[in-house]
């Protein structure tokens, strides 16, 4: 009967206890043992250079720029993401260090009203909003006011219910904007209809309220004078009008091209 058996292709196995015994007695010859593996270490990651040299063909050198273009989008990645990371923390300390209605709108109630408004820092506008969830005009006002209160920042920005503020307050006069300074109402504003009905704008309300007193701006930078403040809010106004009219022209020229 044929003998069959497999053989390993330059193997080296370790010898067995029965063969040492062999050995040690003189029966049989030792064999050399094998050298232990030599132990596992990471790659090292080669230079840019010594990628370039390494390559001798066109396809490596192709595979290589695929490389480099890689390295090169997540170098970007992760200075853009470094950068927004940087700005939202930059943005939350600022926020964490203005007083109340200040950088964001702050939501009182009636036996509030004296301590944020009335009581107010001398010499600070406060723009009180009086409003009602689910109104249309609010919904609108509301976004303009919470903008305008990140950027001027030396305004105090407060808001209430309509009806908490002034009982039976009709919801026809909404959005109402009451400018107190001083502890003393300044002005009153009713409606929507003056800074532009429902195309209003940020701009709009902040170039309105700052024209019912020039000499004395109501939305103000932190910082700036009130003259500098009314040059960002006309600068800001002329920006938004010319935006617009692009937008317009561009939308006429579309519909050109169907006619």
């Amino acid at each position: 009967m044929a003998d069959y058996h497999s053989t390993m292709r330059n193997a080296k196995p370790e010898t067995t206890e029965w063969e040492d015994l062999q050995v040690k007695h003189g029966n049989w010859e030792a064999r050399e043992k094998p050298e232990p593996p030599p132990e596992w270490a990471p790659r090292e990651e080669r230079s840019a250079k010594e990628k370039v040299e390494a390559c001798d063909e066109a396809g490596d050198l192709s595979d290589l720029e695929d490389d480099f273009d890689d390295d090169r989008f997540m170098a970007q990645y992760r200075e853009a993401r470094l950068k927004e990371l940087r700005m939202k923390e930059e943005a939350a300390a600022r926020v964490k260090i203005l007083p109340q209605g200040h950088g964001e709108p702050v939501f009182i109630k009636r036996d509030e009203f004296i301590k944020h408004v009335t009581e107010a820092e001398h010499g600070t506008w406060v723009v009180v909003f009086l409003f009602q969830n689910g109104h249309e005009g609010c919904e609108l006002m509301s976004r303009c006011l919470a903008e305008l209160s990140r950027k001027y920042v030396g305004t105090k920005f407060v808001k209430i219910i309509s009806t908490d503020c002034i009982a039976n307050y009709p919801d026809q006069l909404l959005p109402t904007l009451i400018l107190y300074k001083d502890g003393k109402v300044q002005t009153t504003l009713e409606g929507l209809a003056k800074f532009g009905g429902k195309r209003v704008t940020p701009e709009s309300v902040a170039f309105e309220l700052n024209s019912l007193f020039p000499d004395d701006p109501v939305v103000t930078l932190a910082g700036h004078s009130g003259e500098q403040s009314q040059q960002e809010v006309v600068k800001s106004a002329l920006n938004r009008f010319i935006k617009e009219s692009e937008n317009l022209t561009l939308s006429d020229e579309e519909d050109g091209l169907f006619d």
